[in-house]
């Protein structure tokens, strides 16, 4: 079985690959979406390290968490400690049970220690100026946010990535038919 890393800066687009290549017939795994659910899972001891004031209509407020970690390197080493290790345990899980090749969409494929669990490597790449109007857009947040969250993803770069693993790269900057084009070239080399 071929397990896909697929990561990149936030507002680059993993997500719109992730679906190209469910659409192979590819099983994406939303490493994002398991981290909620590790939020709530890990919920006492993530109050406990952050306080009750993260805690809104009885569950984890990711914007009010987001607003502490993303200042914070400190702040945001501690909320992966207690998250990482249940997403990887979930990540196994869905891995194991999976009949077919399997992506991890993953911003912290590195730090989340999923890149072990990869065969091949993507990084997804834009430019600053394009992933800021993405940010804008999704997030409507100011660009001291947007700084701030690119500052935090410091370690998510291709430089780090291949002093580990081979990687490649699809550039998502010209739109659908360009990302799926670069798939589908990935998608025979994995097969290979």
């Amino acid at each position: 079985m071929n397990v896909v890393g697929l990561t990149g800066k936030a507002c680059a687009g993993k997500n719109q690959v992730a679906l190209g290549f469910e659409k192979k017939g590819y099983r994406v795994i939303d490493v994002d979406k398991l981290g909620h659910k590790a939020l709530e899972f890990k919920k006492n001891e993530i109050i406990k390290a952050f306080g009750s004031n993260i805690i809104s209509g009885g569950l984890v407020d990711r914007k009010k968490l987001g607003d502490i970690v993303f200042s914070s390197k400190a702040q945001l080493r501690l909320l992966e400690a207690i998250v990482h290790p249940y997403v990887k345990k979930l990540c196994l899980e869905i891995i194991k049970e999976s009949e077919t090749d399997v992506v991890l969409n993953a911003a912290v494929l590195q730090r989340g220690a999923l890149l072990e669990l990869c065969s091949n490597v993507i990084f997804v790449k834009a430019s600053f100026c394009i992933r800021y109007k993405r940010s804008l857009k999704r997030d409507k947040k100011s660009f001291k946010w947007f700084v701030k969250r690119e500052f935090s993803q410091k370690d998510v770069n291709i430089r780090e990535l291949k002093k580990k693993t081979q990687v490649f790269v699809i550039v998502n900057q010209k739109g659908t038919k360009e990302i799926y084009r670069q798939i589908d070239r990935y998608c025979g080399i994995f097969k290979k």
